[in-house]
């Protein structure tokens, strides 16, 4: 290459805002790319963090699993190496993030924005440990409280008794358990529709997010909106390869992460689940069951269980429990 092409070159990948010494950092989503989160919030942030970089980082997004298509398998792409962040379900691996599973308790969590504010609160604590140490955490957030999304018509807790049902989290999972239903784990997002018209299960707690995304509303017939629990998420990054980068890109991604990022994501969840809704219901035959105060109480004394063995079977479970509820009000009275 001639001295002045080199030169118009260089000039030229400097105005758009990378280098040919950019930092490529592989972002794995399980979504598919036109899916809200993915296409709305994820690459969208990518897109500032790399801009905010100085030409020292290209975030690649790799949506639909391009990386690893299980849902499930998210968090060990990147303790492996193969991407460098990705967006974690915490309830599709047990164990791991259990002290987040505090997101999924029946009646605590209003909305996403309430949520994911409240979860990044109790994180800036110090009281999200172990699992939560390990990895650069770009967001700690929930999603919109997940409802009874079902095939035949569920109003009543009595009415769950013996049916097989699925939740995205070990929390929701023992909720069922406590209803009398059959608590079924294992079954991801993408798996969810087939699951209900195989007749493996005969609903899910989840939110019309989920079932617009994955295609589940031609599978059921009822949902009954009561806040049941939210789904606990993760953007991780891999804390070595954090630690590896140039000051620049670490300011860039400090600069759109945590608190703000956990805020925005909340945010758009709500709007695009309220979006969601009304696509969904127009394009499905689904009847929608709002319950009354009195209906809402039974369901709150069958299970209030719930709430009693989690702090039981969590260290600390009082203190992080009282935390999170204050962290929720707080962010309730501000939004």
């Amino acid at each position: 290459m001639k001295l002045r092409d080199f030169l118009i070159a260089t000039v030229a990948s400097v105005a758009f805002g990378t280098t040919a010494t950019a930092e490529i950092l592989r972002f794995s989503s399980f979504e598919p790319p036109v899916a809200h989160v993915t296409k709305n919030i994820l690459t969208p942030w990518a897109e500032k963090v790399n801009a905010a970089s100085e030409g020292t980082l290209d975030i690649q997004m790799f949506p639909g699993g391009t990386l690893g298509r299980n849902p499930a398998q998210q968090l060990k792409l990147v303790e492996d190496g193969v991407a460098d962040i990705a967006w974690v379900i915490p309830g599709y691996t047990p164990g791991r993030f259990d002290q987040g599973t505090i997101g999924e308790l029946p009646f605590l969590v209003p909305n996403g924005t309430v949520g994911s504010e409240a979860m990044w609160s109790v994180y800036e604590q110090g009281l999200l440990t172990g699992d939560y140490e390990k990895f650069k955490l770009i967001g700690v957030m929930t999603s919109f409280p997940n409802a009874v999304a079902s095939t035949a018509e569920v109003r009543t807790p009595a009415d769950m008794k013996g049916l097989n049902f699925r939740a995205p989290g070990p929390t929701m999972l023992g909720a069922i358990n406590a209803l009398g239903a059959v608590p079924v784990g294992g079954i991801t997002g993408p798996g969810l529709a087939e699951a209900i018209s195989r007749g493996l299960i005969a609903g899910t707690f989840t939110q019309y997010g989920a079932i617009e995304t994955f295609r589940v509303g031609e599978t059921v017939s009822y949902y009954l909106d009561m806040p049941l629990g939210a789904t606990p998420m993760l953007i991780v990054m891999n804390q070595a390869k954090f630690d590896s980068l140039p000051d620049k890109a670490k300011a860039a991604i400090d600069q759109y992460s945590g608190k703000v990022f956990s805020e925005e994501f909340g945010k758009s969840f709500d709007q695009y689940v309220g979006e969601a809704r009304e696509r969904v219901l127009a394009a499905n035959d689904i009847t929608e069951i709002e319950p009354d105060e009195a209906l809402t109480q039974q369901w709150k004394d069958a299970l209030s269980v719930s709430t009693t063995e989690w702090i039981a079977g969590h260290e600390n479970g009082q203190a992080l429990y009282d935390a999170f509820v204050a962290a929720i009000d707080k962010a309730s009275a501000a939004n």
